[in-house]
């Protein structure tokens, strides 16, 4: 079958699709060729679309409106700017013919939509902030400031208690009280942030000062959270917030939550049931695996560890990277 009635256009299919439909010598020049492609200009295979003519069609770019080259497939090759790579010398002709296009103004190209879009964003924030100042003003006339939208979220791990627990673990002088204010803190902070979004994805908020839980918002019939981003949400405490200011503190100090959510629930559910010091390290060293784990994944998105642990992605992930491989003592630098 040709490519485009194997996957019609209502039928896309996903990349291990097209590795599986090329043959077995052209999927390896494939392969080749996206890697060039990847590691040399730095574009990606991920902006897709359908052609009427050839099926569907792979954009290599770094956005869409900045693609360098597509790619096309047929039954027996894959088409470059014009070329059927068959055999390695089609290939070298390809990527001869890429290294054309790409220094043809592609990064000058590139770097203009950047230019283009951080302006654009420059205006479009300075006027939601001087919109959303201006209704604050309105909004607050007759508000106590000093309890409205004051936030206190479970801290994070320091970078310097972790490296303490591990290294005196290791020299066999584990100190419990440091093991037990480390798991709890991680604990405290991965409890919080599910109850945190379980109550906004049903139009709530939790009231950080008594814990009452506030109605923000309303689920739609087709259960959609209907929620007033800048209405007043008054707590009968005193303190009051904003949904909109809530939500944005709450992702600010990144807060768990998103696609590593197992991950925290798994944490959450165990820690109450460890009262071993044994199954105690055994537990935080398991989280400390899983921030490996997404460390080195390469995936796209932030690392469960800047949602656990103090400092800047580079920091946690030297750090990471030590406890796992060992090095010199640098606690002076944590």
């Amino acid at each position: 079958m040709t490519w485009i009635t194997s996957y019609p256009q209502n039928k896309r299919p996903a990349y291990n699709d097209l590795l599986a439909f090329l043959q077995v010598h052209i999927r390896s020049l494939f392969l080749s060729f996206d890697q060039e492609m990847r590691e040399r200009y730095k574009v990606h295979n991920k902006y897709h679309r359908f052609s009427n003519v050839t099926g569907w069609v792979y954009g290599y770019g770094r956005s869409y409106n900045c693609e360098l080259l597509s790619v096309s497939v047929e039954s027996d090759c894959f088409n470059v700017l014009g070329i059927s790579v068959r055999d390695d010398d089609s290939l070298q002709k390809a990527l001869t013919k890429v290294k054309k296009q790409y220094d043809d103004g592609f990064e000058e190209n590139y770097s203009a939509i950047c230019t283009r879009r951080r302006e654009e964003q420059i205006a479009r924030t300075k006027l939601r902030t001087e919109r959303e100042k201006k209704q604050m003003a309105e909004l607050t006339e007759n508000v106590d400031m000093n309890k409205f939208n004051k936030f206190k979220w479970c801290k994070k791990v320091s970078r310097r208690d972790l490296y303490r627990l591990y290294k005196g673990e290791a020299k066999g002088l584990l100190d419990e009280d440091l093991l037990e204010d480390i798991g709890l803190t991680f604990y405290t902070r991965c409890k919080q942030a599910k109850e945190t979004r379980a109550c906004m994805d049903k139009g709530q908020i939790i009231c950080h000062h008594c814990r009452c839980i506030l109605t923000a918002g309303r689920v739609s019939p087709t259960g959609s959270v209907l929620v007033s981003d800048s209405s007043i949400i008054n707590c009968e405490c005193g303190y009051s917030y904003t949904y909109r200011e809530y939500r944005r503190s709450c992702n600010a100090v990144n807060m768990p939550g998103g696609r590593a959510y197992p991950i925290f629930e798994h944490f959450i559910q165990k820690w109450p049931g460890c009262r071993e010091v044994k199954s105690k390290m055994l537990l935080i060293d398991w989280l400390i695996h899983e921030c490996h784990v997404t460390l080195m994944s390469g995936e796209k998105g932030r690392s469960v560890c800047i949602n656990l642990i103090e400092g800047t992605l580079k920091q946690i992930a030297e750090l990471i990277i030590e406890l796992a491989y060992g090095s010199d003592d640098k606690e002076q630098n944590l």
